[in-house]
């Protein structure tokens, strides 16, 4: 019995310790794992605490801070004479929440309305209304202030505040629309897109500040919160070497070049100083407008349409895309052409500084020339030839074979060290984006017939700026400068940041040298040479002509049958230093010559430009007796008052009637009229008027047409050359009336220029 009690308590025994071990397993196993877990959260407040305490501390500080951008004021473009050429304004985007709108038939509603009100396509509104994936959908992006007094009225009377809303913005606004387009450029979403706007983005910007406040969920603001306040700087202006005056004289010019030569490329013109190398004007045209830059001009529209492609295509948006991005092309840097003869400046320039020829020295052209290496003999633009001719017919001429004859004279070598040092073999670094690099033969590949050729200015490409940069060596006594487009950079403060400085890169031609050519020019001008119809009484003008091919485009045959007419010219004094270049892209005319479809503009320029800078004319006695007179008001004065102050003007005076004063007049006070056979009739009581017949004289020679109109009884108005007697004489190419019951004495104007030269 006992020792079933002793078993019993032996298994009770066992029993417990088995339990108790049990539960020290379990007491165990619950310790491990909570430690396990205690270890992991501790991992994780490690991780969450330390090694993400930055990453979850921004985001706290986002979730309690509101942040307000404060948009920095973008710097003004100003011309040379602080003449604002850019202005910020304040316009409003007006925005619809497609989330808030309340069904379709709210959004058929407001878009109705506010296409209506804002000028914009229906369906194009009414496809982003009905986008309701968003809170954000922009409808117009630059609304007027009058616009969004509409768009409130609207929304006040449809009760759309819950979906239509707007903002004010500041928007950039050109006040000169088209003018000097290609050099001030526009602004986009992201900054500057083009031209100065592009290229000095950087300091016209500003940089932005930052309003950041603390508020808690229900937008209140927090206890103890401090508000951070990072003011914004408002960009720096740019101040322009350009004269907005000079811009609008030669984008009028360029203009008329365009419409009379019919230019299938348009038309592109840069005017610099050629002592400093700043330019004063720089423009293409057709343009467009800066306030509407992604709108096609009618010239590219018409590209457009030839295309035949359908709108709404991908083909057509992409041809689209292409003229905008051509149309925004600033021809005058980015553009590269033959220069033709304009060259041979440069040609008789080095060969004088080389001593290989005198101005002395005889040439003979007998309409072309063999050059060694070429298959067929190179031939002059006169082929018959010039024949005997000195060193300055040669160049006023504009003659192949002698300055072929020049330059080999010179050397291969020798001549392309004179190429390279004129800029031809790099860029000109011009403060605009987008200049092009110009094509030309590398040394090893340059031979004779290269440095023939090269000689009057064919078979290389070069920039319109580039041209006119190197000319100006000549011009200003033999620097070749670094041409630049912005005089200074001026913080808001008045600080200038930056300043633009005249850079000599090469000393190329000794200045008697230049003084030279440039005489010779001038002398070509006012004679019988080929830049004859740049001619302006009163100053001395130096230009030069050229023609060259476009080899880049040819016929079914393979043949060249496209051109570019150009003129480069200059004019120096005390109180100005211009130097100008026009060239017109492929002009589709019966007479394509640069002579003709640039010169005539290159010296019209010059007769605008001159006076507005002060240079006064200084007239010869022959250049006197044909100049235009501008007849006074003689009304009311005596008949023999009238005779004298008519007559101090070198005009005639015919009286009808028998009173003794003046009750009518014709021309009119005011009215230019030639002084050749100029006549002014005054009528004092009694009479009747008299009508007649004007003669047509379009393509009459000037001396034959004048005549004509004169024996008609009318007055003349000479626009074009004034010396019209040079050569064959130049031709009417365009008179203003014609035809019968016109009165005796109405000035008739006609336009004059030379078809007889050609390069």
């Amino acid at each position: 019995m006992f020792q079933i009690k002793n078993r019993k308590v032996l298994v009770l025994q066992a029993e417990a310790k088995i339990n108790e071990f049990r539960l020290r397993k379990r007491y165990l196993t619950l310790l491990v794992f909570f430690g396990l877990c205690f270890s992991v959260l501790m991992c994780r407040l490690f991780v969450l605490q330390v090694l993400m305490h930055s990453e979850y501390s921004e985001k706290a500080k986002d979730n309690i801070e509101s942040e307000t951008t404060l948009k920095a004021g973008r710097g003004v473009i100003y011309d040379r004479n602080m003449v604002p050429l850019t202005s910020n304004i304040t316009t409003y985007r007006i925005f619809v929440s497609p989330r808030d709108v309340q069904g379709e038939e709210e959004a058929e509603v407001i878009a109705s309305g506010l296409s209506e009100i804002l000028d914009v396509d229906y369906e194009t509104a009414l496809s982003g209304i009905k986008n309701n994936k968003t809170r954000d959908r922009t409808i117009k992006k630059n609304a007027t202030e009058e616009q969004q007094k509409a768009v409130l009225e609207f929304v006040i009377e449809k009760n759309l505040s819950h979906c239509v809303h707007s903002e004010a913005v500041t928007s950039r606004y050109y006040p000169f629309g088209e003018l000097a387009a290609h050099v001030i450029g526009f602004v986009g979403t992201d900054g500057g897109l083009l031209g100065i706007e592009s290229y000095y983005d950087s300091y016209l910007k500003g940089q932005d500040g930052v309003y950041i406040t603390q508020k808690n969920a229900s937008g209140e603001r927090l206890p103890d919160s401090k508000d951070t306040y990072i003011k914004a700087v408002d960009g720096a202006d740019v101040i322009l070497t350009i004269d907005i005056t000079v811009q609008a004289l030669l984008e009028s010019r360029l203009k008329e070049a365009y419409h009379d030569s019919n230019a299938q490329n348009r038309v592109t013109g840069v005017v610099t100083d050629p002592e400093t190398g700043e330019i004063l004007a720089m423009a293409t045209y057709p343009s467009f407008d800066l306030n509407n830059p992604y709108q096609l001009n009618d010239f590219y529209l018409a590209k457009l349409a030839d295309s035949g492609l359908m709108p709404g295509t991908e083909e057509y948006t992409a041809k689209r895309n292409e003229l905008l991005y051509e149309m925004w092309n600033n021809k005058a840097v980015s553009t590269l052409y033959e220069p033709g003869s304009t060259f041979k400046i440069l040609t008789t320039s080095i060969a004088l500084q080389e001593k290989v020829t005198t101005v002395n020295e005889g040439f003979f052209c007998s309409g072309s020339l063999k050059v060694d290496g070429y298959g067929t003999p190179i031939r002059c633009h006169k082929r018959e030839g010039h024949g005997s001719l000195n060193f300055a017919e040669a160049l006023q001429k504009s003659c192949n074979p002698t300055m072929i004859k020049l330059a080999q004279r010179v050397g291969n070598t020798k001549f392309m060290e004179y190429f390279r040092n004129l800029g031809y073999t790099g860029k000109t670094g011009i403060d605009l984006p987008g200049e092009a690099l110009g094509i030309f033969h590398a040394e090893e590949n340059f031979n004779n017939v290269e440095l023939s050729v090269y000689s009057f200015g064919q078979t290389f490409k070069t920039t319109p700026l580039q041209q006119i940069t190197a000319i100006s060596a000549v011009a200003n006594g033999g620097d070749v400068l670094k041409p630049f487009i912005v005089r200074e950079i001026r913080e808001k403060s008045g600080e200038t940041v930056y300043s633009g400085t005249v850079k000599v890169r090469k000393k190329v031609f000794d200045e008697e040298i230049c003084q030279t050519i440039s005489q010779i020019l001038i002398d070509g001008v006012d004679g019988d040479g080929g830049a004859k119809n740049a001619a302006v009484a009163g100053y001395d003008i130096a230009a030069k002509t050229g023609t060259s091919q476009v080899r880049d485009i040819r016929d079914e045959n393979g043949n060249s049958y496209l051109y570019v007419g150009s003129c480069v010219g200059y004019s120096l004094s005390d109180e100005a230093s211009v130097a100008v270049i026009i060239v017109v892209d492929q002009p589709k005319c019966q007479n394509y010559y640069g002579s003709t479809v640039a010169a005539p503009y290159v010296g019209s320029f010059f007769e605008d430009v001159l006076p507005y800078l002060g240079v006064e004319p200084e007239y010869t006695e022959e250049e006197e007796a044909k100049l235009n007179a501008t007849v006074g008001n003689y009304i009311d004065m005596t008949v023999n008052e009238t005779k004298n102050a008519v007559n101090k003007l070198g005009l005639k005076v015919t009286v009808i009637g028998t009173g003794e004063k003046v009750v009518s007049q014709m021309p009119e006070a005011g009215s230019k009229i030639s002084k050749t056979g100029g006549t002014v009739i005054i009528y004092t009581g009694g009479e009747t008027e008299k009508t007649g017949e004007v003669p047509k004289v379009e393509g009459k020679i000037a001396t034959e047409a004048i005549r004509d109109l004169i024996n008609a009884g009318y007055n003349v108005k000479i626009e074009g050359v004034t010396d019209y007697e040079k050569g064959v004489g130049a031709t009417v190419i365009k008179q203003d009336i014609v035809g019968k019951g016109i009165e005796k004495g109405t000035v008739i104007t006609i336009r004059l220029r030379y078809l007889d030269v050609k390069e």
